[in-house]
């Protein structure tokens, strides 16, 4: 991870040299930017790094953390998740863990309010909460509606142990390391974890206090992401094995 504190340091600097000097206006960014295009390309070079690990290691389910709130984990979760689907049309679950900030009924194209917490309060089984999304080949089991009393993490274990034969990848969207100890545990019952850091954001000691407490719970970190440098989409994925 040596690059991804580097680029932290770096950013740091930076933010604290800005303060000292007047704005600079930001250039107008044209329509036809192509945006979109380098953001797909981004996934699709995070994907290459996965299935380059999860080929020879049998690798299925995936767990995508943060230090903090708010570092874009759901977006490079759901990004991850659509770019495995195009994998020679792999089976990819999407699971919403993160019960604390769910956000999946606003992202994407639910039909159903139900999900983890009907689940661990007996109402359905974890096949009754998979939501088809077709047009981007994803299976999806949000969190539901959550009332605000904490699920037991072995429940969302459970669900993930049941669904796992019936796909080929598991992505797990889960609430950041620092702040709560679901990340941890979820840590423990997955193959591999991926921390996503913002760039210009994340200080270099929160991404080591993270990444502390999940070689503490014996997780094996595939990589790190570095979230919106520049232009707000993922650079790269760096294997720490």
């Amino acid at each position: 991870m040596s690059k991804i504190y580097e680029a932290l340091k770096k950013a740091e600097h930076d933010r604290e040299r800005t303060r000292l000097q007047p704005p600079t206006p930001p250039a107008p960014v044209p329509r036809d930017s192509g945006r979109a295009d380098r953001a797909e390309e981004e996934y699709h070079k995070l994907r290459a790094s996965v299935m380059s690990i999860a080929v020879p290691s049998g690798l299925h389910t995936i767990l995508v953390t943060a230090a903090r709130q708010g570092e874009g984990v759901t977006t490079v979760a759901i990004g991850l998740s659509t770019s495995l689907a195009k994998e020679r049309e792999a089976r990819v679950l999407l699971v919403e863990a993160n019960l604390r900030t769910p956000c999946f009924n606003v992202l994407l194209p639910l039909t159903s309010e139900a999900g983890v917490v009907d689940f661990a309060a007996g109402r359905a089984a974890p096949e009754a909460l998979v939501m088809r999304l077709e047009d981007i080949n994803l299976s999806v089991v949000a969190a539901g509606a959550v009332e605000g009393r904490p699920v037991d993490l072995e429940i969302i274990d459970a669900l993930i142990t049941r669904l796992r034969p019936q796909f080929d990848f598991i992505v797990v969207d889960g609430p950041p390391v620092n702040h709560y100890a679901d990340a941890s545990l979820l840590a423990t019952k997955v193959d591999g974890v991926i921390l996503v850091v913002e760039a210009d954001s994340t200080p270099v000691v929160e991404a080591e206090v993270a990444k502390r407490q999940l070689d503490k719970v014996g997780a094996r970190i595939l990589g790190v992401v570095l979230n919106r440098q520049r232009s707000y989409i993922p650079a790269f994925l760096e294997s720490i094995l």
